[in-house]
């Protein structure tokens, strides 16, 4: 019985080393730039260094999805990126920006996009915060204030008493499997920017066979205003002034009868527009006049532009970077 339970004893002892060490490892390796995967829009704009930029995007995958980026730059001869990334709500936006900025990176003017939807992502997206892409910087507080609001009270706890216990309640994407996965990434040299992938066309649509999901039922749904976002929205506001970006709102475009879907569109508009007063930002509301805002060719879903609307709304929003 005691050569019973003196093997557990030791069992369990090798374990929690094991355990530890390992989560000792997450520490430094999750860290490391070289490791960031490229295939997300969110970790690659944080594995930029040393950039310089006459402007860049931030925002939602309305944004992500809204612009080609080659043409952008080539139409008012300028050099910008695109950190938007899809699901991102204003605290993503921060701290991507943040990490961003914190990799010397440099930018003049910061196109910043906002809607009706990212004033309450957890309402509005499906997948509103990754806080998984951001538990490697839990130590830095800027982090961990933010990724608190998305965490149970008992993972708060634990997170802060046992700070590498994170790699293991969320072990899915801090496994050895997604360790090797991202080194054997890591190997793999991409000549293309992750933000210029997206190129515009001018083929229109011949049409869609399910045109169904271009159309709810009138009043299904409506907005919401999260003030938490709201103030991640004002600190995203304060930290482009800390760095004298100057910093421009714009809101891309969606289907038209999304006025339809959402009983309160309007009166967020509203809000919204009085929001960005508050903050002193100016905005460029959506460029797409009545017709353009009406025509399926241009969607491929009711909040997103194909890639036959991405062509149309470049053209016009390098008008607004020429003519400011």
């Amino acid at each position: 019985m005691k050569k019973f339970l003196k093997n557990i004893v030791i069992f369990f002892a090798i374990s929690t080393m094991v355990l530890f060490l390992y989560a000792q490892f997450c520490e430094w390796f999750f860290l490391q730039r070289k490791f960031y995967p490229e295939e997300s829009r969110r970790s690659w704009a944080m594995k930029q260094t040393n950039g310089h930029y006459d402007y860049a995007i931030l925002g939602s995958s309305r944004a992500e999805g809204a612009f080609d980026m080659i043409l952008l730059d080539s139409l008012t001869h300028q050099s910008g990126i695109n950190i938007a990334s899809n699901g991102s709500g204003f605290v993503d936006n921060y701290l991507v920006l943040n990490k961003f900025l914190q990799n010397n990176n440099q930018i003049k003017t910061l196109y910043l996009q906002v809607d009706n939807y990212s004033l309450d992502p957890e309402g509005n997206f499906s997948n509103a915060f990754h806080a998984f892409n951001f538990l490697p910087y839990w130590k830095e507080k800027t982090y961990q204030e933010a990724i608190k609001h998305y965490l149970t009270q008992k993972d708060i706890l634990l997170f802060n008493c046992l700070p590498w216990m994170r790699f293991y309640v969320y072990n899915k994407y801090f496994s050895p499997v997604e360790v090797g996965r991202r080194l054997m990434l890591s190997r793999k040299k991409s000549s293309k920017r992750m933000d210029q992938k997206l190129r515009a066309n001018l083929v229109k649509p011949v049409g869609y066979g399910d045109s169904t999901r271009f159309f709810h039922s009138p009043h299904s749904d409506s907005f919401s205003i999260n003030p938490f976002d709201v103030a991640y929205l004002e600190k995203i506001v304060e930290l482009a002034k800390e760095k004298n970006i100057n910093i421009i709102a714009f809101t891309a475009p969606d289907f038209s009868a999304q006025r339809n879907r959402f009983v309160n569109y309007s009166q967020t508009e509203i809000e919204l527009t009085e929001i960005l007063k508050r903050n002193k930002l100016k905005y460029i509301p959506n460029l797409f006049d009545q017709y353009e805002n009406s025509d399926m060719m241009l969607f491929k879903d009711p909040e997103h532009l194909n890639n036959y609307g991405v062509w149309r709304y470049t053209q016009k929003f390098a008008q607004q970077i020429i003519q400011p």
